[in-house]
């Protein structure tokens, strides 16, 4: 499968309208493709804005007819603007709505809603992966390893936890491992509604250590992973001088295990979940984007401070020198 069919096929796959064997293909593809992966992601998130907004927000009965009646109008431009082909009408796009006033005011709000945010969303997706040259892209693929530990630690560690009572903060162990994770649990509560946290702690997994939350909601366990950005978490062995949040989410899905992954400079931020891929993919959105958020702001901190050392350094020398 090329990246042509994949995004052809992208939206019959998230309908749940495809055969057990293509989405086993589009599977395999994505976990290739971090282009692809991108845009799977997208239109994870398009939908899920969608009916939210749906199920929040409704049209005046004057808005409506006003909406009907510009439909129909712009439909009657369309039909006057059909011409023949081969001897059979070829009718555009508004030809097409023709019929759309049928629709109830829940639907046609829907089908505008979504052809609006459907293009602001291909259009800033497509911006964001436009910085990155291909090269880049490449560079920013996580390796099987970290998805497998990441996999196994919240197959493993993340079971002893769902009756725990739950922690008031971070422990001591965190400030060792990563003083940037102090305070994770206060960072991720702001996307972690409806969501009981578990257990914080740092736990490891193969060669790898994580800082680890582990969440329950209803009978399914979440857990969200810190980790540090090294060669081995990607895939060509060398961690890139750029930072990966312009990717976007990475995702994958290991033995049923849905893991969702943003990398800032100098760490990566995983979710991994036993719900299912759509519930997951928004809890990467909502829960993992406030720690990305202070992970970002925290490196950028320390980088203006060791360049400031460094200043200092310099300056010192040349003192000393005169």
């Amino acid at each position: 499968m090329d990246c042509q069919n994949f995004k052809e096929l992208l939206d019959s796959y998230l309908c749940g309208e495809l055969a057990v064997e293509t989405n086993h293909t589009m599977l395999c593809h994505a976990e290739r493709c971090c282009v692809c992966r991108g845009e799977m992601a997208a239109r994870r998130r398009l939908r899920a804005s969608l009916r939210s907004a749906c199920s929040k927000e409704k049209m005046s009965d004057q808005a409506m007819e006003s909406l009907r009646a510009r439909i129909r109008s712009e439909a009657g431009v369309g039909a006057q603007a059909a011409r023949i082909v081969n001897g059979k009408w070829m009718r555009g796009w508004f030809g097409g709505l023709s019929k759309a006033w049928f629709l109830t005011p829940a639907v046609v709000a829907l089908l505008l809603v979504a052809a609006l945010g459907l293009y602001v969303l291909r259009r800033g997706n497509s911006d964001e992966v436009r910085r990155l040259t291909p090269e880049q892209i490449k560079a920013l693929e996580l390796s099987g390893s970290l998805m497998a530990d990441s996999a196994s630690g919240h197959r493993g560690c993340a079971v002893h936890f769902v009756n725990a009572a739950g922690p008031a903060e971070m422990p001591d162990s965190v400030r060792e491992y990563d003083p940037a994770c102090v305070g994770l649990e206060k960072i991720a509560a702001e996307g972690a509604g409806g969501l009981l946290l578990r257990a914080a702690h740092v736990c490891e997994s193969g060669d790898r250590k994580f800082a680890h939350l582990v969440y329950t909601r209803g009978g399914g366990l979440v857990s969200l992973f810190v980790t540090v950005r090294d060669c081995q978490a990607l895939k060509s062995g060398a961690a890139p001088p750029f930072s990966g949040l312009s990717l976007g989410p990475q995702r994958f899905t290991l033995d049923h295990i849905a893991v969702g992954a943003y990398q800032t400079l100098k760490r990566i931020v995983l979710v991994a979940s036993d719900l299912s891929e759509d519930e997951t993919g928004a809890l990467l959105e909502r829960l993992a984007r406030p720690v990305v958020e202070h992970l970002r702001k925290t490196e950028a901190g320390a980088g203006l401070e060791e360049r400031l050392v460094g200043f200092e350094g310099r300056e010192k020398n040349e003192f000393n020198r005169d």
